[in-house]
């Protein structure tokens, strides 16, 4: 699975809201949309956001079993359903941004939501997996803007939103082919990082949303090491240190903005609450379910999920529990597991609205 190698972002959560608080959450953002014009949501990054635009020639998210919850057969997203975009879209209460490569065949009315730039396997850099780097993603962006695919500036300005979630794939590049110190190269992604975010901003969007990358050590591919009983810590170490570069970075933009312009979405302590905290109320004890195992893998080494073999035959196995596992593959959260971890960074998602 080329695509989805190295991707280096976790996920989940610390409560669920009760029914009662989303839907005064739904009344409020009807509100705040009305005062706010139409909103739009502009997604950049790699395959923890991407929604369709990786080639399905070359990306497991185009094939069986992927998509097997939603929308019940494969559509371009690394899990077996929704991922980090479409629950973020449903927080701003507007449809998921159609994938750029698929901009063409959609309806005009469809832009409207705004647009997903992100590609599986991508990064901050360019990575050993190909496809747009995040400078290259954001050139994409500005061409569309200045064909006024969407009205004016203003327009732009005045209602929409951006989602980052980018890096992990940096540091698979990182640890496949390294030539610096590894400190050097955490700084030198933040560096390159916030040149984009300001960039974004100052093609017109009004807040950004950056993700924490997620503790690479809980990761499956690394866990399976472990017999899938323990993260990492050596490797969660490379999640902190980056998270706190970022942390000091965009602090440093906010300051400079004066508006606070910039969000951080802390994936990483989202993903460590879930993985670690009893699912008593989700059966995860009485089930047996082990977060850190994915649902989704190969009958052996050799094959990813998704894989078959030259007769056509199913070399990957589903778990008996999809909607209950935390991830997907060895590297992607599942349905589920983005809906935890959404459900662990709503406040940080509400500052969008400030």
């Amino acid at each position: 699975m080329e695509k989805q190698t190295a991707i280096a972002s976790s996920c989940l959560f610390l409560l669920y809201i009760a029914t009662f608080t989303e839907v005064l959450e739904a009344h409020h953002h009807h509100h705040r949309h009305n005062r706010h014009g139409s909103m739009k949501l502009f997604v950049f990054g790699d395959s923890y956001a991407d929604t369709g635009n990786t080639g399905k020639s070359v990306s497991a998210s185009w094939k069986e079993p992927y998509g097997i919850n939603f929308p019940g057969k494969p559509a371009g997203r690394f899990s077996d359903g929704f991922v980090l975009t479409n629950y973020i879209a449903s927080f701003l209460g507007v449809g998921s941004p159609v994938p750029y490569t698929l901009r063409k065949f959609v309806k005009k009315s469809k832009l409207e939501s705004g647009m997903n730039f992100a590609y599986g396997g991508t990064g901050v850099f360019d990575t050993v997996f190909g496809g747009p780097n995040l400078t290259t993603q954001i050139d994409f962006f500005q061409q569309l803007l200045e064909q006024k695919l969407y009205s004016t500036k203003n327009d732009v300005v005045n209602s929409s939103i951006a989602l980052v979630s980018v890096a992990g794939n940096d540091y698979a590049a990182y640890f496949g082919n390294h030539t610096e110190d590894f400190a050097a190269a955490t700084k030198s992604i933040i560096k390159q990082l916030a040149v984009d975010l300001e960039r974004i901003h100052g093609l017109g969007v009004r807040k950004i949303a950056v993700t924490a990358i997620g503790p690479l050590g809980c990761l499956p591919r690394m866990t399976s090491f472990l017999s899938y009983q323990n993260c990492s810590e050596v490797a969660n170490l490379v999640s902190i240190f980056h998270n706190q570069i970022l942390r000091q970075k965009v602090e440093e933009l906010n300051k400079e903005t004066k508006k606070s312009s910039f969000v951080i979405l802390d994936l990483y302590n989202a993903s460590l609450s879930a993985i670690m905290l009893p699912k008593h109320h989700q059966g995860y004890s009485t089930l047996q379910i082990n977060p850190l195992k994915p649902c989704c893998v190969g009958v052996s080494k050799e094959y990813p999920c998704g894989s078959v073999d030259e007769s056509g035959a199913k070399k990957y196995i589903v778990c008996d529990k999809p909607k209950l596992s935390f991830f997907w593959d060895t590297i992607h959260p599942s349905q589920n597991g983005w809906h935890e971890v959404y459900s662990a960074i709503k406040s940080s998602l509400r500052q969008l609205y400030l």
